[in-house]
């Protein structure tokens, strides 16, 4: 059944939908960052993130992606890849049944396309203060996998006490020549998670080195003599310098190389003058207390 098309729920009278296309970014951009605005206290979505998405080699807007219209405004939106869906609705169309159509869409579409070697199971991140959201996916059957933190560093916090472990050093990455063996510590590192689907160097390209913010210089490496052992994949959002990605070899952990790896790409962002540094983690990497 692979390929074939969904059937889609009712929504209520007056609604049109259809997938997205690329002129659509700014659009659904604008949507999360409205939605971001109510439900987190700010906004946090760019452009990049969104586009990057929508660049995977495996990624196919008009089989995964769903706009909801009323007349010429934008309500809602969502959209699938493997089992993670993400979607919104416009703040001021909520209570009317869109997003339970919506958690249908994505159900139906998540499983007609899923391998028949995996797991059957669908889910999306929800922020906390987003009550509604919460209790529309328990009311469906939904319960937590698992948990989200967005961590923020202390603007007092120091950063010169990260010592690189004898035996190891830590540099910026060259593109030209190392981005794969970068994807392949990454890749490794986080397949150790449960139930994790592995993601091909090509969509890692179009989601990290291929993103119209992409800086290079963020990007740090830890070697063990030649090697690379260790990876921090910095990004530059508006205000805010950001860990996108923090993996090390698991031969290589618990010598201090992550601490190490953070001192650098947060340390040249703090150069730089961000306002703000970030990055995030979950229940799945075990990698709170580090942070913290």
């Amino acid at each position: 059944m692979r390929g074939a098309e969904t059937k889609l729920p009712m929504f209520p009278p007056g609604l049109n939908t259809r997938p997205a296309t690329d002129s659509d970014l700014e659009d659904v951009i604008g949507l999360f960052r409205l939605a971001e605005r109510i439900d987190r206290g700010e906004a946090e979505t760019t452009r990049e993130d969104t586009e990057s998405g929508w660049q995977m080699t495996d990624f196919d807007m008009r089989r995964q992606t769903l706009m909801v219209w009323s007349g010429a405004d934008l309500v809602a939106y969502a959209e699938f890849y493997n089992w993670r869906a993400e979607a919104t609705v416009h703040p001021d169309h909520r209570g009317r049944g869109i997003g339970s159509a919506l958690l249908r869409w994505t159900e139906a579409a998540t499983l007609l396309r899923q391998p028949l070697d995996e797991e059957a199971r669908t889910g999306q991140t929800i922020v906390d203060a987003n009550k509604g959201a919460a209790a529309m996916f328990k009311r469906a059957g939904y319960s937590p996998r698992h948990f989200s933190w967005a961590l923020r560093l202390p603007t007092d916090a120091d950063m010169t006490d990260r010592t690189v472990p004898a035996g190891y050093s830590i540099r910026r990455f060259d593109p030209n020549t190392e981005s794969h063996a970068v994807y392949r510590v990454i890749e490794d590192a986080f397949n150790e998670w449960p139930n994790r689907t592995p993601t091909t160097y090509a969509n890692w390209r179009a989601m990290i080195t291929d993103r119209g913010d992409f800086d290079p210089s963020l990007l740090y490496v830890a070697l063990h003599g030649d090697e690379i052992v260790g990876v921090a994949v910095g990004l530059p959002y508006p205000e805010e310098g950001w860990v996108q990605q923090l993996a090390v070899q698991r031969d290589h952990r618990r010598r201090g190389l992550a601490k190490a790896l953070l001192g650098a790409t947060f340390g040249e962002m703090r150069r730089r003058g961000f306002p703000e540094l970030g990055l995030s983690t979950d229940s799945r990497t075990g990698a709170l207390d580090l942070y913290l």
